[in-house]
């Protein structure tokens, strides 16, 4: 237990003469004092976040440090604890080798996330970004020549990659249009290298095939499936006391 009358400067204000027994510390932007049993008691933020106030942030009244100017006129007590993938024990950072994953941190745990629709990870606004706000990712090589511009796919007519930031994206043209590999857009065919799409007519089924479940052999059936992530309540690793 730290006293504020021994420890801290004269101008600290003390947790107890206040509403919410919950006062930052002047000095330090991760740390904060409470009022416990009529004292004042000095306690750290997490490893990676500062104080926000009582009952903001994301755990025990502490914040990223990012999200709001917390830290104006004050300095970290703490320097980072690192583990792997984490520069800090909770915070959110860019991945090694992807620029449409990063990391979120949680006591030192690092969690895998995505960017998706096109969007990749912006390490300064620390949250997915369209990639022309994005500098310095490696791109895709099948989109060197233009980062957001469509590439062929072999000699398909129907299918292509459309690059997103410099990472391709598997892109179908609509019904009854083709790829053009010269003006790299869905257009009416004919064109050079593709005709007009055809139907095929669907072969009709014997009701006695309906009834036992038979279907047609030339019949191609594809499935899905989605994959997503599941979360719980992200537990707290425990308040640091001084």
């Amino acid at each position: 237990m730290v006293r504020l009358a021994s420890a801290q400067r004269q101008d600290q204000e003390d947790p107890c003469k206040t509403k919410s027994k919950v006062v930052g510390d002047v000095t330090y932007c991760d740390r904060y004092w409470e009022c416990i049993n009529s004292q004042p008691e000095l306690y750290d933020c997490p490893n990676g976040l500062v104080f926000a106030g009582k009952h903001r942030g994301v755990t025990e009244g502490c914040d990223y440090p990012w999200r709001s100017n917390y830290c104006d006129g004050k300095q970290l007590a703490n320097g980072p604890i690192s583990t792997e993938h984490c520069d800090w024990l909770y915070g959110i950072f860019g991945h090694e080798t992807s620029c449409t994953r990063y990391w979120t941190c949680w006591n030192g745990t690092a969690t895998e996330q995505l960017c998706i629709g096109g969007l990749l990870y912006n390490e300064n606004a620390h949250s997915c970004d369209w990639p022309e706000n994005v500098d310095g990712c490696q791109k895709h090589p099948l989109c060197n020549e233009d980062a957001n511009g469509n590439v062929p796919l072999g000699k398909s007519c129907n299918r292509y990659w459309q690059c997103q930031g410099g990472y391709p994206r598997l892109q179908r043209c609509p019904a009854m249009l083709v790829f053009d590999r010269r003006s790299l857009r869905c257009v009416v065919p004919p064109t050079e290298d593709c005709d007009i799409p055809t139907t095929p007519i669907p072969l009709e089924y014997e009701p006695e095939q309906q009834q036992q479940g038979k279907g047609n052999p030339n019949a191609i059936h594809q499935s899905s499936g989605i994959g997503g992530l599941q979360g719980g309540k992200l537990q707290s690793g425990g308040r640091n006391k001084n």
